[in-house]
């Protein structure tokens, strides 16, 4: 497992961020959710992504188990609104009950060190990474993908939301 990113570390503040939802455009802040208890960042390619597209219901099924937790799941795609893919569309005929962002000009990836240029299987776009960080802001949990398949499991997801939640979900 890495423990870092580019711009990140096990207890760095998580950069703030101000996206735009895919579906209804409302605008959200970590900060937002950040009030609200621990939250578990995912970072996709975007709806095109064929792994991306397997994880969003994978994650799917923990949703009720974050939210018992006090921690929300938060997904952020290096995608255009109005691009090629048309995540809108996506989204509306695949729901999923968390936020997923659009990060349109890479400012959000760049920040936290997950840009990924150039790559075998990336051009201009984010490397897989699940943050959870806490209510003080700071990362407590970076896995950051080598490549498009390369996940953290969702076990360990819970195990540090957990942690941080003091244990909150009960067994995991």
């Amino acid at each position: 497992m890495q423990n870092i990113t580019e711009t990140l570390g096990i207890g760095s503040r998580a950069p703030e961020f101000h996206l735009g939802a895919a579906v209804d455009g409302k605008m959200h802040t970590l900060a937002e959710w950040t009030a609200k208890g621990p939250v578990v960042l995912e970072f996709l390619r975007g709806t095109w992504c064929s792994s991306c597209r397997k994880r969003m219901p994978e994650l799917e099924k923990f949703q009720t188990t974050l939210w018992t937790a006090g921690a929300n799941l938060v997904c952020i795609a290096a995608e255009k609104r109005e691009g090629i893919w048309k995540p809108e569309e996506y989204l509306r005929e695949h729901r999923i009950s968390f936020p997923f962002l659009l990060d349109e000009d890479r400012a959000v990836i760049k920040a936290y060190g997950l840009y990924h240029r150039v790559g075998i299987d990336a051009w201009n776009i984010a490397h897989p990474a699940t943050l959870v960080v806490d209510r003080e802001g700071r990362a407590r949990f970076i896995y950051k993908g080598t490549g498009q398949s390369d996940r953290s499991p969702v076990e360990e997801v819970l195990k540090a939301v957990q942690k941080v939640t003091g244990g909150a979900m009960g067994k995991v």
